[in-house]
């Protein structure tokens, strides 16, 4: 049973139980149970959904084996809603639960990639990014509505990627051990060897490094845009291609093919 889902809910409630000034109880109920502690910070799972842009993975070598393929992790993006609890002052309203829910968000912003110290076992730093989502009052409003509870002021942030691992394997097809060729000429097919760099704002120049890549055609994706299609290369090594530029913040599965002779496969992040 895999408890992935469980290990990231809890690396947040660590990652705010530690950081908030002044330090804060963070529950994990639903928003609408009231029976917590009076002044606290609530994260509630409310969906989850496929990674669009890194499901379409190739099966990979299963470590420690020679002869084993297994299937890709499942990746998940995570939509969490953040509810502040507080007494209702008589003076001053609500604004102990506003107080709380900014220092909150702040902690999540200055916190955007969690560190290591705060994750559980089995995750690493760098896989597990918070991002503040655009929910309208509409938007919020129909979570409320499906609890059943009346609204109550809330934020939502979405949680990516998040890795599952599957358990699926298979065996590696056997690899041809004997070849008759009759070679009369010789031949070099262009090879793709790395991408750079791994991270950048929309528009980014993709720098791509390989061999003999000279006289073929390239054709580039990035996500479902294409960045270049049948550009000729006229260097041996290198070639460049922008991240196009409409792309929104997140990640982005990059496919270089080279004239149906060499494919690329790379995971780019476009940052703000």
């Amino acid at each position: 049973m895999s408890t992935t889902l469980g290990k990231v809910t809890e690396s947040l409630k660590s990652l705010l139980e530690g950081e908030m000034t002044p330090n804060a109880h963070v529950t994990l109920l639903s928003p609408g149970d009231t029976s917590g502690q009076n002044k606290r910070i609530n994260l509630f799972l409310y969906r989850i959904i496929e990674n669009p842009h890194l499901n379409n993975r190739d099966w990979l070598p299963k470590k420690g084996t020679l002869n084993q393929l297994v299937s890709p992790p499942l990746a998940l993006n995570l939509f969490y809603l953040m509810t502040p609890f507080a007494p209702l002052d008589p003076q001053t309203g609500l604004a102990d639960a506003h107080g709380l829910l900014g220092e909150a968000m702040r902690v999540l912003y200055e916190n955007a990639i969690i560190p290591q110290v705060y994750l559980e076992d089995g995750l690493q730093e760098g896989e597990v990014k918070v991002t503040l989502l655009p929910l309208d009052l509409e938007q919020l409003s129909k979570i409320w509505t499906a609890l059943n509870k009346d609204f109550r002021l809330s934020v939502g942030y979405e949680v990516s990627y998040v890795e599952v691992p599957a358990e699926q394997q298979r065996p590696l097809p056997k690899r041809v051990e004997e070849v008759h060729l009759d070679v009369r000429a010789p031949y070099r097919p262009p090879v793709l060897q790395a991408m750079s760099p791994a991270s950048g704002p929309a528009g980014t120049p993709l720098q791509f490094s390989g061999a003999f890549l000279r006289g073929w055609k390239v054709t580039v994706r990035v996500g479902d845009q294409v960045a270049v299609k049948d550009q000729l290369l006229f260097e041996d090594h290198a070639f460049t291609a922008p991240v196009p530029a409409g792309l929104t913040p997140g990640v982005y599965e990059v496919d270089v093919n080279v004239a149906n002779l060499s494919r690329f496969h790379e995971v780019f992040e476009v940052i703000p």
